[in-house]
């Protein structure tokens, strides 16, 4: 009877783990709003820290749902993992876009596991979801320099396109049995990357995330970790984002590590005619010598003028008495 009892409270424990990750259907400050972007219709949930100053710069995380969660409720988004990504990163932006219905952020088979960008267009949905992004960093004030992609399943290959089709925006990434592009390898090697699946999946390929792994690291890629978990299948998603101080580690990642911020060529002007003020050039005499002033010299000739008359003057009235 104790082993029962200890069995039964084992099972209840893991099923509350698992529902600290998924089923955020309260998630904290979380605001309905809708965003469009031509014909493309994106609802989507804005989580912001609960005592957002603005007077503060924050990180942004934008998560990417899978296909079971799509339509225009503006509710199943956040069925799987944003209450606890919003319990672990209270300080954080958090936005959770909703795929509509029979579409994908990638269109793409997802049976097929790993695919080419080059045959792919970027989707509608992923192109507003970025021009979403832009929006609110106009809004908020967003830390430019910590953006971060995330995603699931249908959401895992989106998390994977954006990385690769805009690295130049995301600081980092976390990618979860998604599939990615192993051609990309070059342009992902310098890139922080948390790449995961089950190596039982038998809806996603395991192979989309182990070759492209595999890739980026072969480009010598040393910043991306994968964790694939032996004899598990699709739904791993609770486990990865749940991972041991992935999401911690995961906002210490900046863009300006890999893309120095420069200056505009405004502000290195401004500084050249500053320097070129500031520094004597070789005709000039130095600080402690200066030069007379062309007013100076015309006073000093005009009084010698008049000296010289006077004493004229005078020369010529003493010749006369004499």
């Amino acid at each position: 009877m104790k082993k029962i009892f200890s069995l039964l409270l084992a099972a209840v424990m893991l099923s509350l783990c698992a529902l600290s990750v998924s089923a955020g259907v309260d998630v904290k400050t979380t605001e309905k709003r809708i965003f469009e972007n031509g014909n493309t219709v994106l609802p989507y949930r804005l989580v912001l820290p609960e005592n957002y100053d603005e007077t503060k710069s924050y990180p942004m995380l934008v998560f990417l749902h899978g296909a079971g969660e799509r339509g225009n409720d503006n509710e199943l988004q956040l069925f799987h993992c944003v209450q606890y990504l919003a319990d672990t990163l209270p300080e954080c932006i958090i936005v959770a876009p909703q795929c509509p219905a029979n579409n994908q952020w990638v269109d793409t088979p997802w049976a097929n596991g790993a695919y080419s960008i080059d045959a792919v267009p970027e989707s509608n949905e992923l192109k507003a979801v970025v021009e979403l992004l832009d929006t609110l960093q106009e809004e908020f004030n967003v830390d430019a320099d910590r953006i971060y992609a995330s995603g699931l399943s249908m959401g895992g290959f989106g998390a994977w396109d954006l990385m690769m089709r805009h690295n130049d925006y995301f600081a980092a990434g976390v990618l979860v049995c998604g599939g990615g592009d192993p051609s990309q390898a070059e342009a992902l090697k310098d890139t922080p990357l948390f790449v995961f699946h089950g190596d039982a999946d038998d809806a996603v390929p395991v192979s989309g995330s182990r070759d492209t792994v595999q890739a980026i690291r072969d480009a010598g890629g040393e910043l991306v970790q994968y964790v694939e978990y032996a004899g598990k299948g699709h739904g791993i998603w609770n486990d990865a984002f749940a991972h041991p101080g992935m999401l911690q580690e995961l906002m210490t990642y900046k863009l300006s590590t890999r893309y120095p911020k420069e200056e505009s060529v405004e502000e290195s002007v401004e500084e050249s005619v500053e320097a070129t003020v500031s520094q004597p050039t070789s005709s000039e005499a130095p600080a402690e010598q200066p030069e007379t002033s062309p007013m100076g010299w015309i006073i000093a000739l005009s009084v010698l003028g008049v000296i010289v008359l006077v004493t004229v003057i005078l020369l010529v009235l003493k010749k006369k008495k004499g």
